[in-house]
């Protein structure tokens, strides 16, 4: 594989990886987005004051009308209607009661069950469809129940119910009463019944007149949420852009010193015909005065790295044009007068400075690129980006680098 190739290959990955980096860490809670089953209670003075609890844990209220409340039996066999057909809704982050007609909670209920008959038992399994029996929103199954979502809860006692948590962490005391997540809702649903509920040893039907619960987001969310929109938009037309695989082919430093005739016979041919007429118009002088002060100063390696990022970046067309004047001028000149024994790869570049100079660094461009100006929360900061080259072994790798200073 071709070095500009692979050159190319390892800024992307880089590149890529600073993305993710941005990116905002996402809330591993599991709120679901349907309407679900959050309380059961199967008995409590008589076998059968019982109840089944719906959470709508979503920002809209939602119809239930012609919605359909069942019960299976252990074997998941034989099913019954509780409510044969639901109405009324259900408001959002808020509950809907559904009893038996022997059901004595303090708590009204927002409707009957149609089939008297009927109730839940030990071991059964509460379904809820949103039509006549055939789409399933939610269900949940208790003791040895076979129709279940991945492993059953435990069945309650008297008086005891059922709870579906508020977030993964909930246990029975942050549910209870005083506990912390006791008004955070009941959205959590990882489709396992048992790791969803908790047991309540005394239960807390809600109807439809009772307070929403909305569950408290983590403090980081809302400030990380606008954070990757501005930054990663326009990136990608940036850094993807085809200009850095051409300047970084030739490679100066590296071609050089191992083979000079290899650099000498491709280079002149091409790169001296567009010299003379795209470089004069520049304004050398301009660039020529910081050029010799810094390139000396970090030692030569530096001075080359910041260099061609600078050019290439800006514009696509006047970089290509440039940057083979670097290569070409100090490579048949400087490699054949000073001797290549007498370091081949640094002399020529120091001592020929002055002369390509105001070829490469006379395009006006700045020193790094500009990205754009970003309202971050409690600032204003500048981004610019900026290809940074790096040699591991006898390859120069270009690393994309990202810096935001408060303006």
């Amino acid at each position: 594989m071709p070095k500009k190739h692979i050159i190319f290959l390892i800024s992307s990955i880089i590149f890529s990886l600073i993305v993710i980096l941005l990116l905002k860490a996402k809330s591993t809670y599991s709120f679901t987005n349907h309407i679900v089953i959050s309380e059961v209670q199967v008995s409590g003075g008589v076998a059968d004051d019982e109840f089944v609890e719906l959470y709508n844990p979503t920002d809209s209220s939602v119809d239930l009308t012609d919605w359909r409340l069942t019960r299976k039996t252990s074997s998941g066999v034989s099913e019954n209607n509780l409510v044969a057909s639901i109405s009324g809704s259900i408001p959002a982050h808020g509950y809907f009661l559904i009893a038996h007609p022997d059901y004595d909670g303090l708590v009204a209920e927002d409707q009957v069950y149609s089939a008297t008959t009927s109730a839940v038992a030990s071991n059964n399994t509460v379904i809820l469809y949103s039509d006549a029996g055939v789409t399933v929103v939610d269900k949940v199954g208790m003791g040895s129940a076979t129709d279940i979502e991945t492993t059953a809860t435990s069945s309650p006692n008297d008086n005891e119910s059922i709870e579906r948590k508020a977030y993964p962490s909930s246990t029975v005391d942050s549910m209870g009463s005083g506990g912390i997540d006791e008004e955070e809702g009941n959205g959590e649903d990882t489709n396992n019944n048992n790791a969803d509920f908790v047991m309540r040893s005394i239960s807390n039907p809600q109807n439809s007149n009772s307070a929403t619960e909305m569950p408290t987001l983590p403090s980081p969310t809302p400030t990380l949420e606008p954070t990757p929109t501005p930054t990663l938009e326009p990136t990608p037309t940036e850094s993807l852009t085809p200009t850095p695989t051409e300047s970084l082919t030739p490679t100066p430093t590296e071609e050089l010193s191992p083979t000079p005739t290899e650099e000498v016979s491709p280079t002149p041919t091409e790169e001296v015909t567009p010299t003379p007429t795209e470089e004069p118009s520049p304004t050398p002088t301009e660039e020529l005065s910081p050029t010799p002060t810094e390139e000396p100063s970090p030692t030569p390696t530096e001075s080359l790295s910041p260099t061609p990022t600078d050019i290439l970046s800006p514009t696509p067309t006047e970089e290509l044009s440039p940057t083979p004047t670097e290569e070409v001028s100090p490579t048949p000149t400087e490699d054949v007068s000073p001797s290549p024994t007498n370091e081949p790869t640094l002399s020529p570049t120091l001592t020929l400075t002055p002369t390509p100079s105001s070829t490469p660094q006379a395009t006006p461009t700045p020193i790094k690129n500009v990205i754009g100006v970003f309202n971050f929360p409690g600032r204003r900061s500048l981004c610019t980006f900026n290809l940074r080259v790096v040699r591991v072994f006898f390859l120069k790798l270009a690393v994309p680098e990202i810096s935001c200073f408060r303006i």
